[in-house]
């Protein structure tokens, strides 16, 4: 009963998404602490530049990987970037808040947006940006 559990969450789309989120992360987070914190660019504009980069990453490896979808790539991307520039906007006034509200660490702040955008994301993207075409029968 455990084993089969297991097996079907390593072949789960969610679980799937998780990693190629935890290489987006990276992503995100490497560019934004060099933007931010070693060059010193403001985190609004950081935090757009770092998402965006982490976007495109996130999208070509969903495709392929995740739900596995070759076809209208062109309207998949304006899907997903779509739903990431929603994600963005939630990720900004988040930090806002957190920085300059709460006086946390921008990179903790960082953090914790995106966890909360990346939840909700995955349900979106799944639902609208990766269903696969229903083939009428």
């Amino acid at each position: 009963m455990m084993v089969s559990f297991f097996a079907r969450l390593l072949k789960s789309s969610f679980l799937k998404y998780g990693i190629v989120g935890v290489f987006g992360l990276v992503v995100d987070m490497g560019i934004f602490y060099l933007l931010h914190k070693m060059l010193g660019v403001n985190y609004v504009v950081s935090n757009i530049i770092s998402s965006s980069l982490a976007v495109v990453h996130n999208f070509i490896m969903n495709s392929f990987i995740t739900f596995k979808v070759k076809d209208r790539l062109l309207r998949r991307f304006a899907s997903f970037y779509l739903i990431a520039l929603v994600g963005m906007a939630v990720s900004s006034g988040m930090l806002a808040l957190m920085i300059d509200g709460l006086s946390m660490d921008s990179m903790v702040a960082k953090m914790i947006s995106v966890l909360v955008v990346a939840v909700t994301q995955y349900f979106l993207n799944k639902k609208l940006t990766f269903r696969k075409k229903r083939i009428p029968q």
